[in-house]
């Protein structure tokens, strides 16, 4: 009997280290994507910390339910009005917003337990909405975690070395 017991303790004990690793991997992947994000903005031209802000949202994939894309792009506070959120959270010198609106809430929420919250501050600080074209990612994630497609297209092999250098996993269904 104490044998069946030892050995149901051990098959616990590795089921229970698989899904630790699982979730240390799918919790380091928001943060390496944004951490590439950010390191390839700032290599075109640097992002003023103090003046621009990361925005973050997260949503399901229309063409596949069980995947999902998440967008980041930079904003300076000036130019954003109505934005929901709660909570600003910090990445490296940079705040960050994630989007709650309420048909990105569920998918969204997801994406917070995985960064550092900092003091809140209220960054809509538009007088009245502005149209402008920002540079973002837009990256879809299948149910492993595993990146399927990276948009803008005319970028995707660039993007696609950043993450592979943070050690992001690409799926075998990859888009190129």
């Amino acid at each position: 009997m104490s044998k069946y017991f030892s050995l149901v303790f051990i098959v616990i004990l590795g089921v229970s280290c698989k899904n630790h690793l699982y979730s240390q991997q799918s919790k380091d992947v928001y943060q390496q994507v944004v951490s590439a994000f950010i390191e390839d903005r700032n290599s075109q031209i640097k992002i003023d910390p103090k003046q621009n802000i990361l925005i973050l949202a997260a949503n399901t994939n229309e063409n596949d339910m069980n995947s999902y894309n998440i967008i980041i792009s930079f904003v300076n506070p000036k130019l954003l009005t109505g934005f929901h959120y709660s909570k600003v959270y910090k990445i490296d010198e940079y705040r960050l917003i994630i989007d709650e609106s309420k048909d990105l809430r569920n998918k969204s929420e997801l994406l917070k337990k995985f960064f550092k919250e900092t003091k809140y501050e209220d960054l809509n600080l538009a007088i009245k909405p502005i149209e402008y074209d920002s540079k973002y990612w837009l990256i879809t994630f299948n149910s492993k975690n595993e990146i399927t497609h990276i948009s803008p297209s005319q970028k995707s092999k660039e993007i696609k070395l950043l993450l592979l250098n943070k050690e992001v996993k690409f799926s075998v269904d990859f888009e190129d």
